[in-house]
């Protein structure tokens, strides 16, 4: 009976000590991570991190009825003030008044934004409109049937409004032709950035 116990106390030391040297293998393991490790976890995490942020910045949460905001006095403002300043550069002797080219004005863009059908701005992406500007160069005449238009898209891949303006007048003896400027920009917190100016014709 006392070689039983002690068969049994035997079995029991040498138990128990091993199952402190799996606990300890396993807490060791656990505890030795080498600081370079620790250090390219945390460059990877960082990175994940600044990926999101750079897909969240590079996605347009923008979408074309966002042009609409500018009837907003404010925007329409900053819009209008944006217009001014490139067009000094771009004249900067103040003479547009030779050059074929017609800017938006105040009283056409407001008219223009409530000319714009909604359903149609959605759905098309865009939106056109004729007007009759009555503006010519010198020595030309603009008459009714030479139709201007005033047209607005958006380019969901860059969140960027394009807006166009077409000047047509009467060449003779009955060809109307045309000039354009063109307008790009983006709204981003009630403002206009990124605004830029181009002439065609």
């Amino acid at each position: 009976m006392k070689n039983i116990i002690y068969i049994f106390a035997v079995l029991t030391f040498f138990g128990s000590d091993n199952a402190v040297k799996k606990e300890n293998a396993t807490s060791d393991k656990m505890e030795i991570v080498p600081e370079y490790n620790k250090s390219l976890r945390e460059k990877y995490e960082k990175s994940i991190e600044k990926g999101y942020e750079q897909l969240a910045s590079n996605t347009c949460l923008g979408k074309i009825e966002d042009f609409l905001n500018l009837q907003k006095n404010k925007l329409q403002a900053d819009f209008f003030s944006k217009l001014d300043s490139i067009r000094k550069v771009q004249y900067p002797n103040n003479d547009q008044d030779t050059s074929i080219m017609v800017d938006l004005t105040p009283e056409y863009l407001i008219k223009f934004l409530s000319d714009i059908n909604l359903d149609s701005l959605i759905a098309n992406k865009g939106f056109e409109k004729e007007y009759h500007f009555n503006i010519a160069p010198k020595e030309y005449s603009d008459p009714q049937i030479c139709k201007d238009k005033i047209a607005v898209s958006f380019d969901v891949e860059n969140c960027t409004f394009r807006l166009d303006i077409y000047n047509t007048f009467l060449v003779e003896p009955d060809w109307c032709t045309e000039s354009m400027v063109v307008y790009g920009f983006k709204i981003k917190n009630n403002k206009i950035v990124d605004f830029w100016r181009q002439e065609a014709g």
